[in-house]
């Protein structure tokens, strides 16, 4: 077979892999619907300014969903605004400890006309999937040129890094 007919049918098959695997994992799945679904949680918006010394780029924006009862956080959302893309990733948590992150990038196509990158417009990028139990990373899929392509990057020491700090902003403007 030639490779050419070969490459399109690798990339269905990983691409079936990363769908299904919160399949893999009902009870991940079903965290994931609920707090989708769940309109009751409340919303904390943290911008630049309220958890960073110097801007990137173009923004940070942290979004925590907590319960107002307890006060109990069950999603965070951070969009990065960079000037190369625009990178998206959430943490679903149970017992505020992470159940499942999503993470997406989308690279902005570059125009070597004018030498910079065209914001208007995407070129590549990654999506990744990563499972959680008792905060040991147990299984992952990612599609695309991801930022833990350095294997001396840890991706579970680093979510949980970045799951520790967003929290505890969350954390202190829902006490202000």
């Amino acid at each position: 077979m030639k490779p050419y007919l070969v490459v399109p049918f690798l990339f269905i098959m990983v691409s079936l892999k990363a769908q299904n695997i919160l399949e893999q994992y009902p009870e991940v799945f079903e965290i994931k619907k609920s707090i989708d679904n769940n309109e009751s949680l409340q919303p904390v918006i943290l911008e630049n300014d309220d958890f960073i010394d110097d801007s990137l780029d173009g923004g940070v924006e942290v979004i925590g969903f907590y319960n107002s009862t307890t006060q109990e956080i069950k999603k965070i959302s951070i969009t990065l605004f960079l000037s190369y893309g625009i990178q998206r990733y959430s943490f679903y948590l149970k017992n505020e400890k992470p159940v499942l992150v999503m993470d997406k990038f989308k690279q902005f196509d570059y125009d070597k006309e004018l030498n910079k990158f065209d914001d208007q417009n995407f070129d590549g990028g990654f999506i990744g999937t990563y499972i959680f139990n008792d905060n040991r990373l147990i299984d992952h899929i990612s599609l695309g040129h991801k930022r833990f392509e350095d294997d001396s990057i840890d991706i579970e020491e680093t979510f949980l890094k970045e799951l520790d700090f967003y929290s505890k902003k969350i954390s202190e403007a829902l006490n202000d």
